[in-house]
C-alpha cells in the first residue's frame, strides 16, 4: 500500500466518523429535548426587537439563552425536559421572570413575554403560569409526565411506561393485526412502531419491538407521537415512543419502592375457579382442601431504589436507579384435561346443547382415562358434575 493511498484511507476514517458523530448528536438532541418560541412584546403589544431572552433549569441550573429578531420573536432549541425560569430584558426594559414554564419531551411550546418600561419597574416575576401548548406543529403527540408514570396501575406490569400510549386516542392493543409486540397505533402494525431510549435505538430486530424496559421510576417522560413527526423521527410510520431518563440535579434526592404482585391480591383465573380452587363458584360443591388455597402460586415483587445528586454543582450530575425482580410462580400442569367417558355421558344428557357441536366435540376430543393431577371435576349447569 503506497503513502498517499494510505494517507487518503485514514482520512476517509476520521471524516466518516466525525459526520456520524455530527449526526447522531444532532438527531439525538432533537429527540430527547422540547423548544420554546414565543415573542417579546411591551404593555401596549408591540415587539420589543433585540430583547436578550434566558431560560434557567430549576433544578440543575443549565442556563439558555438567545437574542429575540427585529419581529421579537425568539426560539429556544434542544432544551432538556424539566421546568425553568424564563427571562426577557431590553435596555429600556425592565427585567420580566416567567417562573415554572414546563418543557415537555418533543412538545415545541410557545410562552409569549410582556416587558414593562424600565422607570415604572426594574424587575417583574410571574408565577403560576397558564399551561403552554404546542400551536405550531400539526404533530399529535400524547407526553406523560413523573406523576402519572408512577401512579397509573397499566404501568405496574407488562411494558411499563409503554402501556400509557394506550390512553391515547388512535391506539389499541396489537390483537391479530400483525406481528411485532407492543400496542396498534393508527390501525398499523406494531412492527411499524420505533422505540428509542435517550434518542438511542431500542427496537428488537427479531421480533420488532421494544429491546429494553426501563424501570417505571428511572423515567423523567415518555412520549407517543402518531403523525405528522419531524423528519429526525423516521424510522418507522407508526408510532414514534420516546423515553427519556431522570438525572440528577443540585440537590441530593434518591427514593426506595417495592410493586408487589400476588395469588392473595389477584382476581382468581376463571379456568382455576372450573377447577375447584380458590374461592370460585365450584367450591361450596367440590369441598375439600383445594378450595381453601387462593389459586396456584405467583409472587412477582420489584424492589429498586435511587439516588442522584450533583458532581460540580450547575455542571455535571449523577443519578442511578437499581432495580432486582424476583418472580414465584408453580409450574403449569403438564397434563391435558378432557372429559371421562362418564362426563360426555353427562354432557349429552344436558339439555339445551347443541348437538352439531357436541358431535363435533366428541369428535375431536378423545376422552380421559383417569383422573390426572390438576383435572379436578367440572360443577355444570344444573348442578351436573362431569368428571
Amino acid at each position: 500500500m503506497n503513502q498517499g493511498f494510505r494517507r487518503f484511507l485514514v482520512f476517509s476514517c476520521i471524516a466518516v466518523v466525525a459526520l456520524s458523530l455530527a449526526i447522531v448528536g444532532g438527531v439525538s438532541a432533537q429527540i430527547i429535548s422540547g423548544d420554546l418560541v414565543g415573542t417579546v412584546l411591551d404593555k401596549t403589544g408591540a415587539a420589543v426587537p433585540g430583547a436578550h431572552v434566558e431560560a434557567v433549569n430549576v433544578d440543575t441550573g443549565a442556563k439558555l439563552e438567545t437574542d429575540a429578531n427585529d419581529s421579537g420573536e425568539y426560539r429556544l432549541n434542544n432544551l432538556p425536559v424539566g421546568t425553568y425560569n424564563v427571562s426577557a430584558s431590553s435596555p429600556s426594559f425592565g427585567t420580566t421572570t416567567i417562573n415554572g414554564v414546563k418543557i415537555q419531551l418533543n412538545n415545541t411550546l410557545t410562552q409569549q413575554i410582556t416587558l414593562e418600561i424600565k422607570g415604572a419597574v426594574t424587575s417583574i416575576e410571574v408565577s403560576g403560569v397558564a399551561a403552554t401548548l404546542d400551536t405550531t406543529t400539526a404533530q399529535v403527540q400524547s407526553t406523560f409526565e413523573t406523576k402519572e408514570i408512577s401512579d397509573l396501575p397499566t404501568t405496574s406490569t407488562g411494558s411499563g411506561v409503554l402501556n400509557l400510549s394506550l390512553l391515547s386516542a388512535g391506539v389499541a392493543s396489537s390483537g391479530g393485526v400483525g406481528v411485532g409486540s407492543g400496542p396498534s397505533v393508527g390501525g398499523q402494525r406494531p412492527r411499524n412502531n420505533n422505540f428509542t431510549i435517550e434518542g438511542v435505538d431500542n427496537n428488537n430486530k427479531g421480533v420488532t419491538g421494544p429491546l429494553v424496559t426501563v424501570p417505571n421510576d428511572a423515567v423523567a417522560e415518555f412520549s407517543l407521537l402518531q403523525n405528522q413527526f419531524s423528519p429526525e423521527f423516521g424510522h418507522s410510520s407508526g408510532g414514534q415512543f420516546n423515553t427519556v431518563v431522570k438525572s440528577g440535579t443540585n440537590s441530593f434526592h434518591g427514593l426506595a419502592y417495592i410493586y408487589n404482585q400476588n395469588r392473595h391480591y389477584d382476581a382468581l383465573d376463571s379456568i382455576v375457579a372450573l377447577g375447584g380452587q380458590g374461592s370460585g363458584p365450584n367450591c361450596a360443591s367440590q369441598g375439600g382442601s383445594a378450595c381453601s388455597s387462593p389459586g396456584p402460586r405467583f409472587d412477582q415483587n420489584r424492589i429498586g431504589g435511587q439516588i442522584g445528586g450533583p458532581v460540580v454543582k450547575n455542571k455535571l450530575f449523577f443519578f442511578v436507579n437499581y432495580e432486582y425482580e424476583p418472580l414465584g410462580q408453580s409450574a403449569l400442569p403438564p397434563a391435558v384435561c378432557s372429559p371421562t367417558a362418564a362426563g360426555f355421558a353427562a354432557i349429552n344428557a344436558t339439555p339445551g346443547l347443541s348437538a352439531t357441536n357436541v358431535a363435533i366435540f366428541e369428535k375431536y376430543v378423545q376422552p380421559g382415562t383417569i383422573s390426572g393431577a390438576g383435572c379436578a371435576p367440572i360443577n355444570w349447569i344444573n348442578n351436573t358434575t362431569i368428571p
